[in-house]
Order: C-alpha cells, then structure tokens, then sequence
C-alpha cells in the first residue's frame, strides 16, 4: 500500500480528537475523585504548552499514575498502555477501554497501535505513554524503544511528567494516618525535538537508546533522588 494511502487511511481511522464526551465525563471523575480521597499536588501548569504535536511520558511506579497526564492536563489525551495491565486491580481494568487507548502487548511488534499513534502526531495530537512500559517499585528502570522510537521517527517535543506519592497512592490513608494520601506531579518544561521530523527514517538501535536516555533524565529530574535509580548522577534537584 503506498504511504500517503495508507497515512490518509489511519488519519480517518483514528481522527484526532476522539471521544471528547466520554474522554470528559471521565476526567471529570477522576479529577473529582482525586479531590476527595487524595491530596493532590501540581507543580509546574506553566510549562504545558498551548497546543500538540506533544508526546507526554512519564514514570510508572503504580497503576494510578497514569491518571496524572489526565488530572493535571486538559489535553485530548491519547495514551497507549498494555493490554494485560497486570499490575491494576481488576475493578480499574475497564477505564483504559472507556478511554479508548491504543494497545500494545509486550514483547510483540504491535504495528498497528505504533501507526495509530504516529497517525495521531501528524494530526498535531498529544500521546501520552510510560517509556518503561510496565507498573513497578521504584526507582526508574530502563526504558523499552517505544517513545524513543516515536520521537525521534516524528521530531516531536516531549513533556516529561514525574508522579510521586510518599504514601504509594493509598486512598485509605485517611483511616491509617488520619491525613489522604499525598500526590504531587510536576511537569517538566518541554524538550526536544530529538531528530528532524522523517516518517520515512527507521531510527537506529543506538540512536534509540540513546534517546531513551535522555527521556529517562528528563523524567527523574522531576522525581526525589531516591526514586531516580541510575539517572541520579546529573539530575536536578527534586522533591
């Protein structure tokens, strides 16, 4: 299939925006839910810029943290996320399907959520994706390609969002430390692009990896230092 028939026929298949209804309906909740059983910090609003093309990444140290590009944004946020999402209790399993996010499986090509998301860049859209790909303990950990790749495939800025709760995002804190749980999420200032926007380059291992680097730094500048692992050394100060 040529390129430009088969950009056009994504760009009709995942138009951007998508959903803002029922997209709003559920950032209203979250963002209610946030107000009322945690104590929600944001830092950093003035650093969100106006408008996309924009990859948003972040940290991903439990299943709740991927409500912060949505609670502390107003974006018509696109995300891709892992269809098993292992580490999520089965009760918040149907909200990435009521988002409609693009999903991927772990350790599969995942062609089609890859096109959907450049798809959704060259409509100037924001896409958000956790670059480790996976819920776990801190600190941070390597990266997988996926948002290097994407970067540097469409020379896009990128947004770094860190997302830290001291209590791990315990909504019955309240009952166990007479206080809810503190949240705080700071946004980075946008960096990048990383490369010349090219659909047609096929970024190099190295250049990946290198990329991936980067992203990671950028994420745990906004992070304590116990939580910023092997990206600690030229980091700057956090919480």
């Amino acid at each position: 299939m040529p390129k430009s028939r088969r950009k056009s026929e994504y760009h009709a298949k995942y138009p951007y925006p998508r959903y803002q209804f029922r997209r709003g309906f559920l950032r209203g909740g979250i963002r209610f839910l946030a107000w009322l059983l945690l104590n929600y910090e944001t830092e950093g609003i003035e650093n969100l810029p106006k408008e996309g093309p924009l990859l948003i990444v972040g940290n991903h140290f439990h299943f709740l943290d991927t409500i912060s590009p949505i609670h502390v944004t107003n974006y018509p946020l696109e995300f891709i996320n892992d269809a098993k999402m292992p580490m999520a209790p089965g009760i918040v399993k149907f909200l990435p399907g009521w988002w409609g996010t693009l999903k991927i499986t772990q350790g599969q090509a995942n062609i089609e959520a890859i096109r959907a998301a450049e798809s959704i860049l060259e409509q100037n859209g924001v896409l958000a994706i956790m670059p480790e790909g996976h819920v776990h303990k801190p600190p941070l950990g390597k990266p997988l390609p996926g948002a290097a790749f994407l970067a540097l495939r469409l020379g896009v800025p990128i947004l770094p969002i860190g997302a830290y709760s001291e209590d791990d995002w315990d909504v019955g804190s309240f009952l166990k430390k007479g206080r809810r749980a503190h949240v705080v999420s700071r946004i980075g200032k946008p960096f990048g692009p990383l490369a010349p926007k090219d659909p047609d380059c096929v970024p190099g291992r190295e250049d990946v990896k290198r990329a991936g680097q980067e992203i990671m730094e950028r994420i745990a500048e906004l992070l304590p230092e116990s939580a910023r692992g092997p990206y600690l050394k030229d980091a700057a100060p956090g919480l």
